[in-house]
This record gives C-alpha cells, structure tokens and sequence, in this order.
C-alpha cells in the first residue's frame, strides 16, 4: 500500500474525528434537553463504564498497531499481511473471552448498580438497570471493534477510517437526535439505539480488517509464537492504559456514587468538554505512533525526533489557547453551549480545573508516545506505579472531603505537578537533546496564550456583556480564542518568518 505523510494522515483524521467531536459537542446539549438531567447522567456513566472496561483489551490493540507497523517498515507487504492476520486471528481469540467476561458481569451487577451505586430519583431502579446491562453488551461489541480499527490503523489506512468514523458517527449522533425529538424519550430506547448502532461500527471495521488482514485459513487458532514475543510490551502499555485510566476516570466513578444521578449529568457536560481536549490530540496519535515506530525500525531517529518535537509544538500550539479560552469564560461557554443556567452555574468553577488539567496532560502524553517508539517501557512502568499510588488516596480523599470541586482542584494539581518533573526524566534517558527545544515550546505558548487572554479580554467584554444572545458569546469567545491562537502562533519564529517573508514578497511585486 503507498504510504502518504504524517501531515496527509493526520489531516485526514483531524477531518473525521473533529466532525466526531463537534456534531457529539453541538448534539448532547439536546440530549440533555429532551431526556432529561438524569437520562444525561446515565450517557455520562456509561462513558465512564466504558472507559473502565476497555482496560480488558490488556494493552492488545496498542500492541497490535505496533507490530503491524513495525512489520510494514521491516517486511515486504505479503509476510506483513500474513504475520499481521494471524496476530489479529490470535487476539479474537482472546477478546472472545473478555467480551463474554463483559457482558456477563455488567448483567450480573446491573441491580446492584442501579439500586445502591447510582443516585437515581426520576428514573426507576428497573429502567436503570436495563440501560446498564445495554452498556455491557455495547461495550463488549466495542472491543472488538477496537481490535479490528488498531489492526488498519497499523497499515495506517486513515483515508478510509476516517471516512468510517464520520459515517458511524453521523448515524450514532443524528440518529440519536432524530429518536429523542421525534419517536421516545425513553432512556431505555435510547440505548437500545446506541447498541444496533455499536453492532454495524463492530461489523464494519471487522470485514474491513478481514479483507487486508486474512488469517491464514478460515480455522487458524492462537498462535502462540508470535503473540509471546509481543507480552512483555503489551504488558507495560496495559499497566500505562491502567494509569491512564485512573488518572482520567477515578474521579468520574467516585462521583457517580457521590453526586445525585442530575447533578452528575451536569458533571457529564464538563467531563464532554475537558475529555475533547485530549481527544484531539487523538487524530494526530494514532498517525504519529505507527510512523514513529516505522522510524525507529529503519534507523532514522533523527527524524523520529523532529517529528516528535514538531507534534508537540503543534499540539501545544493548539490546545493552550483552547484550553485557557474554555477556563477562563467557563460560565457563559457552559451557556451559551447548553441554554441552562443550573447547568452554567454548577459547572463553570469545576470546568476551569478540568480544562487547564486536560490540556497539561495532553500534552505530557507525548512522553509515553517516545517510549512506545522506542519499545522501552521500563520508566513509564515505574511512572505509572508511582502515580498510582499517588493519585488514588488523594482523589478518593477529595472527592469524599469537598465533592465534585475538590477533585477538579486536585486532578490539575496532580497533572501540573507530574507534567513539571516527568517529561525532563524521560528525554534525558532516550532523547537527551530534544529536552532544550522542547522546553523552550511549551515555555514560549504558555506566555503567549496568557498575553494572548489579557489582550483580548476587553474586547470579550464589549462583544457579550450585556448580551443575552448564545450566539454573540460564542461569537466572541470564537473571535478572542481566534487572536489568541494566532499570537500563540506568532511567537514561533520559523513560522512567523515565513508568513513574513511571503507578505514582503507579495509587497514587493505590486
């Protein structure tokens, strides 16, 4: 297959998954809306369920891409097909029985976690408890659907899964919103939509990977040769999968059980818009890590460092700015986007944590992407060990001690705390001469993003206070996070020579 650039491959993905993250930002509002605080809370709990149980993949489909890739950089195409198929056969295999262990165990615990778990009052204890058994099933679907995207992923067929994202989640969102506005705002309808629409994602992704990842033969078993040598990696990303869980969702799951089923729907919107930060360095991730390891196997790791640098700058270059626009107008973003005041005024001083949080360890991700290039894993194990034992006493203990603010206050200081020791340690042990430029980055957007948020602040003020209109004050949140990016930009120097250099040049021809 030809291989097109990092850029071509993560623009296509930018393309798909932004459409994924701006129709699912712009819909849930409604959702909210026509099911109900409650019904919302329930859409938030099952994120966080799936979240949670996707740790059964045990680091398998990370382990998957890397080794297609690996493979693609070092074989000819028809052992890589070959190797690659039979890797994926393997894994079914195993996902067979972590599916079944899903399902299973969410339908045994269902009434349980209806009655004593989640704080419904509006909502039956019946009508909960077959939503969560719905949430197993789709979430065992799920893995699998994980399993067949990581294998095309490897191949870096992004053209097509891009366009497989936008189609699947043009049918699981406006299909949702046609069902709620039009035919049931039953809780339980909608979830029975969501499955069928987890059916036709898993039955895509499956025929796609079977038509360029053939087993071998159609009754191929496990082959144990070729998944042993793969553990010992799939180990270490599961125990980082297992941290990054903890580190992302311990908080939601303890709040499910603190907050009343309404509140924690509330709780489920600032989640959505922290959790679309970090998924938007995901387009850029999933071309970055094959490309990264094709790289590393071919001998090129000058290269692999500059691209690494570059994804960085990029990445900071983006997400500050949106980030800090999202903290600091909290309240009238909380607003203008959901039309509810409750929603506003309960969210906004917990929204401006999670926002700046989920930035910093966005960005801190970049540092496991360099040692899953390299196939060294040994530090991010000890890292993951550590902040573990760090970050589950004290969540637990803000989360019971001040509620749904003291776990935001606290998820951002742990993340800034990490993000300012962590990334000099990993860079010293595999990349000691990108650590200079790559500090000297991340120092210059952090000036310029807050230079950026006092200059434009007046101009915020005289566009939307006193203006009642949602769509004035996303205009000017729009506009301001607009100059403040372009300034971020700005204090590139390469990037700013450039664009000054060709306005010169154009000056210079009239």
């Amino acid at each position: 297959m030809k291989k097109r650039s990092v850029i071509h491959n993560t623009a296509l993905s930018y393309l798909g998954q932004a459409y994924a993250l701006l129709i699912g930002i712009l819909i849930m509002p409604f959702y909210l809306g026509h099911l109900g605080a409650e019904a919302y809370g329930l859409i938030g709990f099952f994120a966080v369920m799936q979240a949670w149980m996707l740790l059964l993949d045990a680091g398998i489909s990370p382990s998957l891409v890397r080794q297609i890739a690996h493979h693609q950089g070092a074989s000819d195409s028809a052992t890589a097909s070959r190797i690659g198929g039979w890797l994926m056969r393997s894994f079914e295999l195993v996902f067979l029985g972590m599916a079944l262990i899903c399902a299973v165990g969410v339908y045994l615990a269902a009434d349980w976690v209806a009655s004593h778990w989640l704080q419904g009052q509006q909502l039956s204890a019946h009508t909960i408890a077959n939503c969560v058994i719905l949430m197993g099933v789709m979430i065992a679907l799920r893995l699998f659907a994980t399993l067949y995207k990581s294998g095309l992923q490897g191949l870096e067929m992004h053209a097509w899964l891009n366009n497989a994202n936008v189609a699947i989640a043009t049918l699981r969102y406006f299909g949702g919103l046609v069902l709620v506005t039009w035919v049931s705002q039953d809780a339980q309808v909608f979830f029975e939509f969501q499955l069928f629409v987890a059916l036709v994602e898993m039955l895509i992704f499956a025929v796609k990977a079977y038509r360029h990842l053939p087993a071998p033969h159609a009754l191929s078993g496990f082959n144990w040769g070729l998944v042993k040598p793969i553990l010992p990696f799939a180990a270490s990303v599961s125990l980082t999968a297992i941290v990054w869980i903890v580190l992302t969702q311990l908080d939601k799951v303890l709040l499910s059980k603190v907050l009343p089923l309404d509140q924690y729907g509330y709780f489920s919107l600032v989640a959505l818009l922290s959790t679309g930060i970090l998924m938007l360095i995901n387009p850029l991730v999933q071309t970055l890590l094959p490309r990264m390891t094709v790289l590393v196997a071919e001998g090129r790791e000058a290269d692999m460092h500059a691209l690494y640098l570059g994804a960085s700058r990029f990445v900071s270059t983006f997400l500050f700015p949106l980030a800090a626009m999202i903290a600091f107008y909290a309240e009238p973003l909380l607003f203008a986007w959901s039309g509810d005041h409750a929603a506003a005024d309960w969210g906004a001083p917990i929204l401006f944590w999670y926002a700046l949080g989920s930035a910093i360890l966005a960005v801190s991700a970049f540092q496991y992407h360099l040692q899953y290039a390299y196939g060294e894993m040994r530090l991010h194990i000890w890292y993951s060990v550590i902040s573990a034992a760090i970050t589950v006493p004290a969540m637990i203990l803000a989360v019971y001690g001040w509620g749904a603010l003291g776990a935001a206050v606290t998820w951002f200081l742990l993340r800034l705390v990490s993000f300012a020791l962590w990334p000099q340690v990993v860079h010293r042990r595999l990349a000691p001469k990108v650590h200079a430029p790559w500090l000297r980055d991340i120092l210059r957007i952090s000036l310029a993003t807050v230079l950026g948020l006092v200059l434009t602040h007046p101009l915020f003020q005289v566009i939307a206070d006193g203006q009642d209109s949602r769509l004035v004050t996303f205009a000017a949140l729009a506009l301001c996070g607009l100059l403040t990016l372009g300034l971020v930009a700005a204090s590139y120097k390469p990037l700013a020579m450039r664009v000054f250099l060709k306005l010169s040049k154009a000056s210079a021809q009239r």
